[in-house]
């Protein structure tokens, strides 16, 4: 439907830019004129329109690229969220792409937060700096392969065939075949909220980091709970079983 909207919106477009310069009263560009320079841009103007015009459909007409997305095309949170992009307008995935994409800025910001934290309590190559650190830029990378992962469920997933079997029993296809085939549907549902839920965590766990960082005296992590690096480690470990 969005597709269809675009579509629509961009031959209207068209149609009005045609109108406008070709009608009389208006521009009123014609080849016939006496100047040259406007019939020479009569000529212009309706292969510019013609360009657009197939230009602009082949684009909203293509089919969607289904190839899986590799780490290496996304190698920061920016990145991570272009290729969420294209889903965020999705009926069955929209919402959660649209999580997804929040929860990258939120990362983003706390990751920013954390390293203004580090660089006031510790010196920048010590142990201690060298240790938060690392420790935050694993969780963002944890972060990214999570929604390179929840990408290529969705680029998987045919809406019209989902749809379809919404009305699986209306049809000559046996019922237990299409009842599987629902159930494969659910686990990919399942496997995207599931790394949502992972990504929610290991943001809770570096605010609480960034939080338990910023109350030591400049220099000492003696009094760090060191528990929460062990918690986020864990997740950062969980992420393996969504790729």
């Amino acid at each position: 439907m969005r597709k269809l909207l675009k579509l629509t919106a961009v031959n209207l477009g068209i149609a009005a830019a045609a109108v406008i310069l070709y009608s009389p009263g208006l521009v009123a560009l014609r080849l016939s004129d006496y100047s040259i320079f406007r019939a020479g841009m009569s000529i212009i103007a309706a292969l510019a329109l013609i360009a657009v015009f197939f230009l602009a459909n082949i684009r909203l007409l293509r089919a969607p690229d289904h190839k899986p997305v590799t780490l290496e095309e996304v190698p920061d949170l920016e990145k991570a969220k272009n290729i969420l992009k294209e889903h965020c307008g999705g009926k069955y995935f929209g919402n959660m792409a649209r999580t997804a994409s929040e929860q990258l800025d939120r990362i983003l910001k706390c990751r920013q937060r954390l390293s203004g934290i580090l660089e006031q309590k510790f010196a920048r190559g010590s142990m201690s700096f060298d240790k938060f650190d690392s420790v935050a830029a694993a969780a963002e990378v944890s972060a990214i392969k999570n929604v390179v992962a929840m990408a290529n469920r969705m680029r998987l997933f045919d809406e019209k065939e989902y749809a379809r079997l919404q009305h699986y029993r209306e049809d000559d296809i046996p019922d237990d075949i299409q009842e599987e085939q629902l159930r494969l549907y659910q686990k990919n549902f399942d496997n995207v909220r599931s790394t949502i839920s992972l990504n929610e965590k290991i943001l809770l766990k570096l605010d609480a980091l960034a939080m338990e960082i910023s109350s030591l005296n400049s220099g000492d992590d003696k009094n760090l709970n060191h528990e929460l690096i062990h918690e986020i480690e864990k997740l950062i470990d969980e992420t393996r079983y969504y790729q």
